[in-house]
């Protein structure tokens, strides 16, 4: 347990603050030195920029009583913390803008800093039995061109650069403890890899890698974020050379092979156009498919957007089994609230063979989060809906791997709410089936395992199958920031927020 309470600096005074700005607003992803772009469903080129609300700065006062339905919450990484197995250095996680995904083991899974050690990055887990290193990289970041060659080795030779903590970039755990992540390789056959960390064997093995054959002819230009499951199986994106955008191929018992590309049939008719349109520009010069990335479940299927030409609509989202793809919703499609759906973000699939996502509508919210399946589907959240006293205004996009929906239906979700007293709150929360919420935690509160949450926390959510929830965010009076584990209380008496928007 962390003893060392550390004095408020002027960045966690601002960080504590609540914000005055009440516009509805979009979050696309974290902050981060990378120029985003992206394709919408009409062909637009367009640029995401980091939408968040503007925090006002105040003095700091006492934090308020905690304003939340938890039954536990352990920081398991933090800043600050000493790296394990005899390594130099402290943890730096810059957990409120940096997701982790979650098993249902409770353990962790994320890219960091280490302050005050040549080896300055790396791919953790973490657990309350503590710290555990993947693997640890040196020099520069991921994507601005790391010469250092203290790393550890890689399996395609040299040594592990720079590592991505970008949204997208988010390590995937299964409930082994394998860990999916992506960096940049010094002297090595590949400038860049998608590495999988096999956890009984404490061996990484490649997944891909720029200049591999690609199994749609050339070779693989491009690579982006995948997602794992407990069969070892790995649903990653890569842009093969010569195209535009990114395509979903399959990694499993160590080959590769397509999954589904542009010029492939839709159902029902028509092509795909494309499928992964987020591209991320690094300073190096190079790029990453960013997004949105496919999910994977535990029974081989595969969730993801797509665009297509000729069909029965110009996209929407599709569930994928052994290669067999279905619609499961439409542009065009009624949305639960009104509205219909206008253009989709990623799809985040659950064992149930049901999905949550994020959707801009047309004639409704300005967007939405919506969990289901055909012919059931629920509004999750869209700006101005009350939660608990407040007013959300900020979401989310959905994004992979970061696995925010249980197999009961419940989703967890980040918001910022705007409160009676005018300020703002960043809040994450559960949305039950039933249309119900349960707060976990809110900005300015006392946190359970010591100081409080912070005024900046990570909009990305995860929880498993096990009633634990993954949050990231500045823990003034703890740490300047934290990978915690939360455990809802199983039984809520004070039903939240209920709307009546059942789908």
């Amino acid at each position: 347990m962390i003893t060392h309470v550390p004095k408020l600096s002027l960045f966690l005074l601002a960080a504590l603050a609540a914000g005055s700005l009440h516009a509805q607003a979009i979050r696309s992803h974290g902050e981060g030195g990378a120029v985003v772009t992206d394709r919408t469903i009409d062909g637009r080129r367009v640029t995401r920029t980091q939408a968040v609300p503007a925090w006002q700065s105040t003095a700091w006062t006492a934090p308020a009583p905690a304003d939340a339905d938890v039954c536990g919450a352990t920081a398991v990484a933090w800043h600050g913390q000493t790296l394990p197995d005899g390594e130099a250095g402290t943890l730096n996680p810059i957990a409120f803008m940096r997701p982790a995904t979650i098993n249902a083991g409770g353990h962790i899974a994320f890219t960091a800093k280490v302050d005050d050690a040549d080896r300055n990055q790396g791919t953790f887990t973490a657990d309350a039995q503590g710290l555990h290193i993947v693997a640890l990289g040196c020099g520069a970041d991921g994507g601005y061109g790391s010469t250092g060659t203290c790393g550890d080795p890689t399996p395609i030779g040299g040594t592990f650069g720079g590592f991505f903590r970008d949204t997208f970039a988010a390590p995937d755990i299964n409930d082994g403890g394998d860990v999916l992540f992506l960096a940049d390789v010094v002297g090595g056959s590949a400038p860049r890899g998608l590495f999988l960390y096999r956890a009984a064997e404490a061996s990484i093995v490649k997944v891909a890698a720029v200049g591999d054959p690609s199994p749609l002819g050339g070779s693989i230009s491009m690579l982006g974020p995948g997602s794992l499951n407990n069969a070892g199986t790995v649903a990653f994106l890569a842009v093969t050379h010569g195209s535009d955008f990114a395509d979903i191929l399959l990694w499993r018992n160590g080959k590769v092979t397509k999954y589904v590309a542009a010029g492939d049939p839709a159902p029902d008719g028509g092509t795909f156009t494309a499928i992964a349109t987020e591209l991320w520009g690094y300073q190096d010069g190079t790029s990453i498919a960013g997004g949105p990335a496919p999910s994977l479940n535990q029974k081989g299927q595969i969730a993801f957007r797509g665009y297509v030409d000729g069909g029965v609509s110009a996209g929407g989202l599709f569930l994928s089994t052994e290669g067999q793809h279905e619609w499961l919703v439409k542009a065009g499609d009624d949305a639960p609230g009104g509205g219909t759906y206008a253009d989709f973000q990623a799809p985040i699939l659950n064992n149930a063979g049901e999905i949550a996502f994020f959707a801009n509508t047309s004639g409704g919210p300005e967007a939405i989060w919506v969990a289901g399946k055909p012919a059931s589907w629920r509004r999750a959240l869209a700006p101005g809906d009350e939660i608990d006293g407040g007013t959300a205004q900020v979401l989310a996009y959905s994004r992979n791997p970061m696995r925010a929906l249980a197999d009961n239906g419940d989703l967890v979700l980040w918001t910022s709410r705007v409160m009676q007293d005018g300020n703002e709150r960043g809040t994450a929360f559960i949305r039950h089936a039933d249309a119900s919420a349960q707060v976990l935690a809110v900005q300015g509160t006392e946190a359970p395992f010591g100081g409080f949450w912070g005024g900046s926390m990570d909009a990305w959510p995860a929880m498993n199958n096990a009633n634990q929830v993954h949050i990231g965010s500045a823990t003034p009076g703890f740490a300047l920031s934290s990978d915690v584990i939360v455990t809802p209380c199983p039984s809520v008496t004070d039903r939240l927020f209920e709307d009546g928007f059942d789908g």
